[in-house]
């Protein structure tokens, strides 16, 4: 797993590029991986690691982002930082 500055690079750019939403999710999951790619590194998320599933309601339905737990935690520091974040 990449250092936190990388991370949060990472997590910058999946925001910028519209990738990731710069808000808030409306509700949060945590378990076991489920084999999807993380939307801020691209690995997969194995079973044995703890994933967060992040969900967006959007008008055309439901949007679901997988993420390692780490790659949340720089996802929320980037969407937060500076007063740029969207509650």
């Amino acid at each position: 797993m990449p250092d936190e500055p990388i991370l949060r690079e990472k997590a910058r750019e999946a925001i910028q590029s519209g990738k990731l939403p710069a808000r808030r999710s409306d509700r949060m999951f945590g378990g076991p991986g489920s084999g999807q790619r993380c939307a801020v590194c691209g690995k997969p998320l194995p079973r044995e690691e703890v994933e967060i599933e992040l969900e967006f309601n959007q008008r055309h339905g439901l949007d679901q982002y997988h993420l390692h737990h780490r790659c949340y935690a720089a996802w929320e520091f980037e969407r937060t930082k500076g007063g740029a974040a969207h509650s």
